[in-house]
């Protein structure tokens, strides 16, 4: 069974630079493949959040030959969607899923409705401002149970 790492974007900040999240899984991931050469490194996200992810991994010294681009997920059921047909065109059928711990239950769910084996792997980071991390904590909540209803990705009209 070929592996993957499969990190998912984050949102880029408004001039373009990367963001702590997005940096965060990146060099996780960058970490994870030192120790699994073998696999594949799938950066997922449009707007540029692909690239800076590929960037990140070259520079910790990722080969470009192991990074495959995703390139048009535009939230975290597109990064699922749209990385699970290049997965299956290079192979893999199990990932190392890269996303923050918050993030990972959903992101999770997600990745095994699309017939993908997930090993979860979030980096280690602080809590930050209290009232933000709250925030993110209910809002990936609420995020999680439209996943779990089938809801996630919909887009009102």
């Amino acid at each position: 069974m070929t592996r993957a790492i499969l990190i998912l974007g984050a949102a880029l900040r408004a001039d373009g630079r990367p963001g702590p999240a997005l940096i965060r899984r990146a060099r996780h991931g960058a970490a994870l493949w030192q120790r699994a050469p073998a696999a594949l490194v799938v950066a997922s996200g449009a707007a540029g959040e692909a690239e800076a992810i590929a960037a990140i991994c070259r520079a910790a010294g990722v080969p470009e030959a192991r990074i495959v681009l995703e390139r048009e997920a535009r939230n975290t059921a597109q990064n699922i969607a749209f990385s699970a047909p290049l997965l299956a065109a290079h192979g893999v059928t199990g990932v190392t899923l890269v996303t923050d711990y918050y993030h990972l239950p959903r992101a999770r769910l997600l990745a095994r409705r699309a017939g993908l084996a997930v090993a979860p792997a979030a980096p280690r980071h602080g809590v930050g401002r209290p009232l933000r991390h709250l925030w993110t904590l209910l809002r990936e909540a609420a995020a999680y149970l439209a996943a779990l209803l089938g809801l996630s990705g919909r887009r009102r009209p």
